[in-house]
């Protein structure tokens, strides 16, 4: 069954007012770059090129660092009353192992269970009271502990949050509880064939390295997680060389320096060294074909291939991810459309240090034939085409890519801005501007790094990255559905 899809042209033609929304009419002085950690030195923000939008935003901006040395990024935004924080922890993957994978998330929602002064019933009493959220959540690259309320709520919610963060009550019931629910997730993914493609997928592409520390961790590092493994990753990570804070939202920043001051400015000051940043994933090799068995799909076959992407810092990362949302189109048009051949194909890549990319199709009745299916609309984005944005006036639905490439960067720009839409997406993308980049402000800069992206980059980064790339690919199902799917149709793609 086919399903109705937007043209990019009409998703470029949305309206961008969400930018807007991201701008503040409050301007507090923001701080001289060498004057603050989590500002890079000798970047572009010196310079009298900035666009409206990135000027605007960056007045925005409050920047101090605790007396203990933890840096605090303020971001004003008056356009409402929520006010969301969240407590940054560098490292992520790269600061456990795979026996200590998923200890950090076990930790953080361990503590936010309870503390010296706050039982888990006062903590659940008052958030429920107040509709506000106290959450956490962990990457490869970082993890954050976050308090999201309403600005009235804000005087009575934060003390618990800092609470659960400087005096965590650890308590052995708590740990057990949690530990329960991180195995039952796992069991639950394991059960799933599109979450079973993605872990087998890991296994294969982060082998040796450190991103092989699941976050979510694995059955052999739940079995043996302990209340004092929990505690021991706090005694090394939670301390202020290990930490950053965002807040954004209409905040007085010199009364939340004060309030951080009497609280996360009692985290000591150092602890565990910082793990180096991760080497980039194997790039170049032959392509490869892992076959999971797994009856219960019923005839119905997944299929997904990674590979090694350039970071976001790189000056391939905008022409890659232009490139692989325009491929996401092709495959969409070709291997679904035309062929009828998968539910759901896409392609795209990630936001990591060591960063990496995805061809998926989600429900293929036959694994092999689709990847032929996938080669064709490889193949017509390396010869430089794209889907029309007007099928109808093109003799073969395909039009030059250059022809196309402005509505797919307004469609992008447009994505970004809508996936900002709330105090706590704005903070996640502060957050991973450090974590990437070393610079609090460089997000800023995305929509004019999409504007300046050519057809000639794009096609240079697909050829260097997916098409001389070494994928790894997973195909998983029911073994009527896995035989026909060959090794060697999976080592490169076969262009026409």
């Amino acid at each position: 069954m086919k399903t109705k899809r937007n043209t990019p042209i009409a998703l470029a033609a949305v309206a961008l007012g969400a930018a807007f929304l991201l701008s503040c009419a409050s301007k507090p002085a923001a701080p001289g770059a060498e004057a603050f950690p989590l500002a890079a030195m000798g970047s572009s923000f010196g310079s009298s090129g900035l666009s409206a939008f990135a000027k605007e935003n960056l007045a925005s901006f409050s920047a101090f660092t605790l007396s203990n040395g933890l840096p605090v990024i303020v971001k004003k935004n008056a356009a409402n009353r929520i006010q969301h924080i969240s407590l940054v922890i560098r490292g992520g993957s790269t600061a456990a192992s795979p026996a200590t994978a998923g200890y950090e998330a076990l930790a953080l929602k361990v503590m936010a269970r309870g503390s010296a002064k706050y039982s888990y019933e006062d903590i659940q009493s008052i958030l429920d009271e107040t509709s506000s959220g106290m959450g956490s959540s962990s990457a490869f690259d970082y993890s954050t502990y976050s308090l999201t309320t309403l600005d009235k709520y804000f005087a009575r919610l934060f003390p618990v949050w800092v609470d659960t963060l400087v005096s965590p009550s650890f308590k052995q019931a708590d740990f057990d509880k949690e530990l329960s629910q991180a195995k039952l997730a796992l069991q639950a993914k394991e059960q799933n064939p599109w979450s079973k493609t993605g872990l087998a997928m890991n296994e294969i592409l982060f082998a040796g390295h450190p991103y092989a520390a699941s976050p979510d961790g694995s059955k052999e590092s739940l079995e043996a997680a302990t209340l004092a493994g929990a505690k021991a990753w706090y005694g090394d990570r939670v301390n202020a060389s290990s930490l950053f804070v965002v807040a954004v939202g209409d905040f007085d920043p010199a009364a939340l320096r004060a309030q951080l001051e009497s609280g996360l400015g009692r985290l000591p000051r150092a602890g565990s060294a910082l793990p180096p940043a991760p080497p980039a994933l194997a790039a170049t090799g032959a392509g490869s074909l892992a076959k999971v068995e797994f009856p219960q799909s019923k005839g119905m076959g997944y299929l997904r291939g990674d590979f090694a992407a350039p970071a976001p810092r790189d000056a391939d990362f905008m022409p890659l991810n232009l490139g692989m949302k325009i491929l996401s189109d092709l495959l969409f048009n070709v291997v679904r459309d035309k062929y009828g051949a998968v539910y759901t194909p896409g392609s795209y890549i990630r936001s990591f240090n060591a960063n990496y990319g995805s061809i998926t199709l989600f429900k293929a009745k036959s694994p092999g034939k689709a990847k032929a299916y996938v080669d064709e609309a490889v193949g017509l984005l390396a010869a430089g085409k794209a889907v029309a944005i007007d099928p109808q006036a093109s003799a073969d639905g395909y039009a030059p890519l250059a022809d196309v490439l402005e509505a797919a960067k307004a469609q992008y720009v447009n994505g970004l801005f809508e996936s900002q839409a709330t105090n706590g997406a704005v903070a996640g993308r502060i957050a991973q501007s450090v974590i990437n980049s070393g610079d609090y402000r460089s997000y800023l800069l995305d929509v004019d790094r999409i504007k300046a992206v050519t057809a000639d980059q794009i096609g240079a980064a697909i050829d260097k990255y997916l098409l001389k790339g070494k994928i790894s690919w997973v195909a998983l199902g029911s073994a009527d559905v896995l035989v026909p799917a060959q090794e060697g149709d999976f080592e490169s793609f076969s262009l026409k």
